[in-house]
């Protein structure tokens, strides 16, 4: 409404140089400043002061209100420069924010999708470890379940192979001449031994048949001759026997050596993994935990900035109106001083004469 007035005011002086002199000086009287000025334009001409005292009031007035606006200058150009300076570096603060606040969000999304892999890796550990235990486990049971067989076996096979040689013995007192009623008490011992034996009762049964025909039949050079070979050959296919077992037994063992250290040092692996991948998960919550907490930051930080920055320039915007505003103002009351300078050097006596009558 001030601006509307101001330059209705403008307009009308304008106009006013189409005007009589004394539609001019009415619309200057109508003004606040106008009536001022006009008064004591009046207050010099009731004293008869000259004419050129006037024009020095008027000029005294034109230089102040000239030196009003070059103040007026000074100072709006002050605070635009200031109001540039904060704007500037409010908007570089909130860039700086915003920059934050991306590349925390950048990171802290691309750590959740790592958190996903690495979880994902040590479920996969886990499990890896529960079944290189299970394996070892298992391998172990079955490899003690084998040594403990073999161990079985070759007991049996010794036993066999003692009596064997017990049963050579024998064969051999009698053929040195000892009566079988000497070593009868042995024989039976013997016998006794082979016929009870069931883990090689079927490689025994020929020589259990010729030590019962023996005792049968009575003792002869060629029987024992033939028991001894039968004794022989089965002795060395015991053995025969225990070498292969042993063999087997050997291989297995250095099998389950080289597997076990395998399955030990996988173990080892799988376990060290797994803590690595648990401080890995942990640094990678405590990095999602951190870029959360800077996003809030730099997120409210940003709202005080912009906040800031909105209120600057409502400010700068207030001051700058406040600016044109008085300046157009001092246009306004420059334009009157110009006026009434124009009447009184032009139609002083008719500029006079209407002051003369004012109020």
């Amino acid at each position: 409404m001030q601006k509307l007035a101001i330059l209705t005011l403008v307009v009308a002086l304008a106009a006013s140089k189409f005007v009589d002199i004394h539609t001019s000086l009415a619309q200057i009287d109508a003004n606040p400043f106008g009536n001022v000025v006009l008064s004591a334009i009046k207050a010099h001409i009731q004293a008869q002061t000259p004419a050129n005292e006037v024009n020095m009031l008027l000029n005294g007035v034109a230089a102040g209100l000239q030196q009003d606006q070059n103040d007026h200058d000074h100072a709006f150009e002050l605070d635009t420069t200031t109001n540039n300076r904060i704007v500037e570096d409010l908007e570089k603060e909130i860039l700086y924010h915003q920059n934050q606040i991306s590349s925390n969000t950048q990171l802290r999304d691309d750590t959740i999708e790592a958190l996903a892999v690495s979880e994902e890796d040590i479920r996969v550990t886990i499990q890896d470890i529960a079944t290189n235990e299970a394996t070892y486990a298992r391998e172990e049971a079955t490899r003690n379940q084998q040594h403990e067989t073999f161990v079985s076996k070759i007991a049996a096979i010794d036993d066999v192979i003692d009596a064997i040689d017990d049963a050579a013995k024998l064969i051999q007192h009698l053929s040195l001449g000892a009566s079988f009623v000497q070593v009868k008490s042995k024989y039976e011992t013997i016998h006794k031994r082979l016929t009870d034996n069931t883990s090689h009762s079927q490689l025994l049964q020929p020589v259990v048949a010729a030590l019962t025909e023996l005792a049968t039949h009575g003792v002869n050079q060629k029987a024992l001759t033939k028991i001894a070979q039968l004794l022989s050959e089965i002795r060395q296919q015991l053995v025969q026997e225990k070498a292969v077992k042993t063999d087997v037994e050997d291989r297995q063992a250095a099998h389950w050596a080289e597997f076990s250290a395998h399955l030990s040092n996988e173990h080892t692996r799988l376990v060290e993994r797994k803590a690595q991948l648990e401080v890995q998960i942990q640094e990678q919550k405590d990095t999602i935990e951190d870029a959360q907490s800077w996003i809030e930051f730099h997120t409210l930080e940003l709202e005080n900035s912009e906040e800031r920055l909105a209120g600057q320039q409502a400010w700068y915007a207030v001051q700058s109106e406040i600016y044109e505003t008085q300046t157009a103002e001092r246009a306004a009351q420059n334009e009157i001083v110009d006026r009434l300078q124009e009447h009184i050097s032009e139609k002083l006596s008719t500029t006079a004469q209407f002051i003369s009558k004012r109020n």
